[in-house]
């Protein structure tokens, strides 16, 4: 099959898949089955912007309109156009038009896989297309489908720009970035780790020139450049270079109390509840007006909190979150799974974050949740078995010191993410490594084919 056949058939066999997710799940159960749990503060963002121009939200109940801090503007805005055309905050339209740029994805990551090895670009951009994890989260109203793209565009461009360095390579990367950061900040670190890792690569496979130290420039360039309205928002009404005033909420109440569970059980909303009191007990009240400075004193008591309780626990409340984070089923996701009546997972009690994810696999209140649950992780650990197989097989390939190198960017990548998202877990936090796993998985199958068609020669042979 050629390759523009080859395009083709991922492209409309991801769209057949989401599409019919995407339809089933909306007239079987409405709307409702298109939110997940800040859907309804995203939208109500995006018509906040129609009407007055400015990432704004509303506080109080006055309904006064102060800055969005805590989300940067790029999810908003794509929310906002949809919602300009159609005149209603109704989700389907943009749900749709995610399930089509998680099918470019796709084809991007067939495109990033025949970077590696030609063979891989059927199987990996199929993987890609009837991955459950793209196409479930890619059905709900949140910024992960939209920053998956990026992504992925972010991997083909710096796989291209490590074959064959040069500024068309760098100009993309450099836009893929900056969209990717406007979309997530999480991202901007990565953005840093970036521009030093590929000019490595490259004087490992003795190819550097100083040229490439403009390109990385580009990339520094643009990526900054993209969120210059925010900084200068940020500068001028906050003091601040901080991108989001997010981090704060997320440490205190969330990173802190896991770590908190991990060491001794604390169940996670007595544990946010806790976290909480400390810091009105360290600071007085919530009531600060900058909310970057309100960020910075809930980060410095997480961070005491979490030193407190000691580097070991900290250490294995992320082992924990990473291995959920990689193992969970993305089904749980699917509102049709999710909203089925049971304890969820951070309400589940245990002795120990061990004993809870115990108890929640195979003492679940809900009988059929239960078994879907089983059988979707009995499916998630061969997949990952799978994909073991095939980044051994790429890290180990001594014919290519490319392919070794750009497996073991794959590896950091993979770190990255999980260290970034620690103990927080859940299966949509692990969609940034699905186009890795996706090309990981395809590696063997292609050894294991072309064993198949080996042996069928023989035989007609004999």
């Amino acid at each position: 099959m050629s390759q523009i056949k080859s395009l083709w058939v991922i492209l409309i066999a991801a769209i057949i898949v989401r599409l019919t997710y995407v339809l089933t799940v909306y007239f079987s159960m409405g709307s409702e089955g298109l939110f997940a749990e800040d859907s309804f503060l995203y939208l109500e963002l995006a018509n906040n912007f129609i009407r007055h121009g400015d990432l704004l939200k509303e506080v109080g109940a006055s309904g006064a309109l102060l800055p969005e801090t805590e989300r940067m503007p790029l999810y908003i805005i794509w929310l906002a156009i949809h919602q300009f055309i159609t005149g209603d905050q109704l989700p389907l339209f943009p749900i749709l038009t995610q399930g089509l740029l998680d099918s470019l994805a796709c084809v991007l990551i067939a495109m990033t896989a025949k970077q590696i090895n030609t063979r891989l670009f059927l199987p990996a951009g199929l993987l890609a297309a009837f991955n459950p994890s793209q196409v479930i989260i890619g059905g709900l109203i949140l910024t992960d489908s939209l920053f998956f793209f990026f992504v992925c565009l972010m991997f083909y461009a710096s796989i291209r720009w490590l074959y064959q360095p040069n500024y068309r390579w760098a100009l993309l990367l450099g836009l893929s970035l900056a969209l990717g950061i406007s979309t997530r900040a999480m991202l901007l670190p990565g953005m840093l780790a970036i521009i030093v890792l590929l000019p490595t690569a490259t004087i490992i496979l003795r190819r550097f020139k100083l040229s490439q130290l403009g390109h990385m420039a580009i990339i520094l360039s643009l990526s900054i450049a993209l969120q210059a309205p925010i900084l200068a928002r940020n500068m001028i009404l906050y003091n601040s270079v901080q991108l989001t005033s997010q981090t704060g909420t997320h440490l205190l109440l969330w990173v802190a109390p896991l770590v908190l569970e991990a060491a001794d059980g604390t169940p996670h909303a007595e544990g946010a509840k806790l976290m909480d009191s400390k810091f009105k007990d360290h600071t007085g009240t919530y009531d600060h007006q900058n909310p970057y400075e309100r960020s910075n004193l809930m980060s410095s008591t997480a961070w005491s909190s979490i030193s407190e309780i000691g580097i070991a626990q900290a250490t294995k409340s992320w082992l924990i979150g990473g291995a959920i984070n990689i193992f969970s089923p993305a089904v749980l996701l699917s509102p049709p799974v999710r909203n089925l009546p049971r304890t969820g997972f951070f309400d589940t009690k245990g002795e120990s974050k061990i004993g809870k994810v115990f108890t929640f696999l195979f003492h679940n209140d809900h009988p059929t949740y239960a078994n879907i649950l089983m059988i979707t992780l009995i499916l998630v650990i061969l997949a990952r078995i799978l994909q073991l197989i095939g980044v051994s097989q790429g890290v180990c390939n001594r014919n290519s010191r490319e392919t070794q190198i750009i497996h073991i960017l794959f590896i950091l990548w993979i770190l990255y993410i999980l260290i970034i998202h620690g103990p927080v877990a859940s299966p949509k936090y692990r969609l940034p490594i699905e186009p890795i796993f996706s090309i990981w998985a395809a590696l063997p199958l292609i050894s294991i084919l072309g064993r198949i068609k080996s042996l069928a020669l023989k035989r007609l042979i004999q």
